[in-house]
């Protein structure tokens, strides 16, 4: 028999995960990196935290949340008296703050060098163009670590069915009033069970089934779709001008083709060149140097 005494100090070895994991109807930012997880999502929260509040203004919080909570807790409480109930009011109290509802949180993906930002906005997509658009214009990215940071619209399971249904209602919002141009990008991450040529087939179907005015157009097209396959989820958005804002990464969308910086440091050393033959003889005639680029 198990003395009671003994049975109550037990301890729990095992207790539940609080992060965050990637679900269906999710939708957010895709964040690529390069081998620093933590600075990338530390990034990501400013970079996004700073356009949405130009957007949209700070970000409010809800003290509603928290006096629900403590209401569940003293009901709970009420109700029983044993150590079980109490425990469980405690836990549903927890998990209602680890629930809370914010702007942006970052999500568990299983995959590396690849980040998901949840997001509570009705329309990720306009936050990312209107972050694109600045860093064109001033040049200035404020990241150093995020590659790409892609905002997604729909997130469902990385099987054929859901991807076709969820991709159905996305579509019905782009392609069904007028006709344009489309291309198709896929991208698959621990994922070997979707087939390229196949989802682009039954997607293109897709499109051409909504408007039959649809054409595609793999150099210069006017909307991409957006297909990433992480594990057993599947990532969809459609974005407009997507190859001519560099695939929204925004170190190139700073620094276009690094012309600005090439020039300059041929620039310095044209100057240096000059220089140093003056000092060696003034009187001879020194052709500027050209630096030819491949």
């Amino acid at each position: 028999m198990v003395n009671q005494k003994f049975k109550h100090n037990k301890k729990k070895y095992f207790q539940q995960s609080k992060k965050q994991v990637l679900q269906a109807g999710q939708r957010g930012f895709l964040a690529t990196c390069n081998m620093n997880e933590k600075a990338c999502v530390r990034e990501c929260y400013n970079l996004l935290n700073h356009y949405a509040d130009e957007l949209y203004g700070p970000e409010v919080q809800e003290p509603i949340k928290k006096q629900e909570a403590e209401a569940n807790v003293n009901k709970d409480g009420s109700d029983s008296d044993s150590d079980s109930d109490l425990d469980a009011a405690v836990a549903k109290c927890k998990e209602s703050f680890s629930q809370r509802k914010v702007r942006f949180q970052n999500v568990e993906t299983g995959t590396t060098n690849c980040l998901f930002i949840r997001t509570q906005l009705e329309d990720p997509v306009g936050l990312g163009k209107h972050i694109v658009n600045d860093i064109t214009v001033t040049g200035k990215a404020m990241s150093r670590f995020v590659l790409r940071l892609v905002p997604i619209e729909a997130v469902c399971r990385a099987n054929m069915t859901d991807i076709i249904n969820a991709a159905g209602t996305l579509f019905d919002k782009y392609f069904l009033k007028e006709a344009t141009t489309y291309g198709i990008i896929f991208n698959h991450r621990y994922n070997q069970q979707i087939k390229r040529d196949h989802i682009i087939k039954e997607l293109a179907e897709l499109v051409n089934s909504k408007n039959l005015g649809n054409k595609v157009d793999l150099q210069h097209a006017k909307k991409s779709i957006i297909v990433e396959v992480l594990r057993g989820w599947c990532l969809l958005s459609v974005i407009e001008n997507y190859l001519d804002c560099k695939k929204y990464n925004l170190s190139e969308l700073a620094n276009p083709g690094g012309q600005k910086t090439n020039g300059e440091d041929a620039n310095k050393s044209n100057n240096c060149a000059e220089r140093k033959t003056d000092q060696e003889s003034p009187t001879e005639t020194v052709d500027p140097v050209v630096k030819v680029e491949n």
